[in-house]
């Protein structure tokens, strides 16, 4: 099995946040409403003449082996159906399909397995083909996490929410041998140049809100003074194999990072533990959608893929291989997950969760990520 670094690294790129900050004031100016299906159906969507493929992006490396254990090999089994994976980056895709779906034309994949804020930024421009109750059989098992927010004028679901990850506080226990309670901890003079994190901030503008009062996104000011604050206890900011190794090579005594990472570094023998503190922490997913002007039959069994991505047994094998938490409640979890707030798998998991709406993302977030990168330069 691919490590956890690898599968990390080879994405790392794309993945840009789904935020939060339990201040409440984002998830009312998105109105903090959400998709909820009740469990009674119209009925089960005609069956359609199966493709002899399916196209699936994906990312590469462990990402894709995780996908074809996971979820490929059973639909295949079930259905018949072979499945390509399109390897072309997410920022690449979404320019084609900016090209393509609003002059008619079908789209070059089936199923486009992406990071939930460009999976928004697509639903808002009118990509997605909606997901009706019909069209998947295990909705009534998924967490809320898995669902979006509700866009204005879209019936059905833009897309699914696969599984999810956090930034968690994570620590040198001979440098820190108790464990932190509070990400003020960051700020205290004797960690100066003792703490790592991303290198566009990722993970972190959320407990940046919380701490400073921050009113995301109309006033970030706060937010940003903070920062500079914090800037003498940075020894540096980097990529996952880079706060990785910060650990290994004993460099920090802090980060903001994946918990993966730190597992990673736990495994090549350095002292490390992670923590969700008493403010919480930002907690993200990565989404499926089909894309709109598909023929009928290659959209129904698009969404048939997207059903076993998120029923138990697909969500078991592959979140387990990826070491991200389910989203479909009779998954089974892995034994290192259970009782980790880290790894959020029920309600009082993702109440620790911060969490800013995918909308307000998606217009401010590349803005963040500039003036996190002024202040750290």
């Amino acid at each position: 099995m691919t490590s956890n670094k690898t599968l990390r690294t080879d994405r790392r790129t794309y993945t840009k946040s789904l935020a939060a900050i339990g201040l409440g004031a984002a998830v009312a100016a998105a109105g903090g409403s959400y998709y909820y299906y009740s469990s009674k159906r119209r009925g089960e969507a005609a069956e359609t003449e199966k493709p002899s493929t399916l196209r699936v992006r994906a990312w590469g490396g462990g990402w894709a082996e995780g996908l074809k254990e996971g979820v490929i090999q059973p639909f295949t089994e079930k259905y018949g159906i072979k499945v390509e994976l399109d390897y072309t980056e997410d920022n690449v895709l979404q320019a084609k399909l900016r090209e393509i779906i609003p002059a008619g034309g079908e789209p070059p994949v089936d199923v486009n397995w992406t990071t939930t804020t460009n999976a928004m930024r697509e639903a808002l421009w009118g990509f997605s083909s909606p997901i009706m109750e019909e069209d998947l059989t295990h909705l009534d098992e998924l967490h809320e996490a898995a669902y979006p927010e509700r866009i204005e004028g879209i019936e059905g679901l833009p897309y699914i929410n696969v599984y999810s990850y956090t930034y968690s506080l994570a620590y040198d226990t001979e440098k820190v041998p108790e464990k932190p309670e509070s990400w003020r901890i960051l700020w205290e003079p004797e960690y100066r140049r003792s703490v790592a994190m991303y290198d566009d901030g990722i993970g972190f503008f959320a407990v940046l809100a919380k701490l400073s009062g921050a009113k995301i996104p109309d006033d970030m000011e706060p937010a940003w003074k903070l920062l500079r604050e914090l800037k003498p206890n940075i020894a540096f900011v980097g990529e996952d194999p880079d706060l990785t190794q910060g650990f290994v090579e004993r460099q920090v005594a802090l980060e903001c990072t994946i918990p993966t990472n730190a597992l990673e570094a736990r495994r090549a023998g350095a002292p490390v533990a992670w923590t969700v503190p008493e403010e919480g922490v930002t907690m993200e997913n990565d989404a499926m959608y089909v894309p709109r002007n598909l023929p009928r039959n290659r959209d129904y069994w698009a969404k048939k893929f997207i059903d076993m991505a998120i029923s138990p047994e697909g969500q078991s094998k592959w979140c387990e291989y990826l070491g991200c938490p389910p989203v479909n409640r009779n998954a089974e979890i892995p034994d290192y997950m259970r009782g980790d707030p880290a790894f959020p798998t029920s309600k009082e998991d993702y109440d620790k969760m911060l969490i800013i709406p995918y909308k307000i993302l998606v217009e401010h977030e590349k803005d963040w990520f500039a003036k996190f990168e002024e202040i750290m330069g």
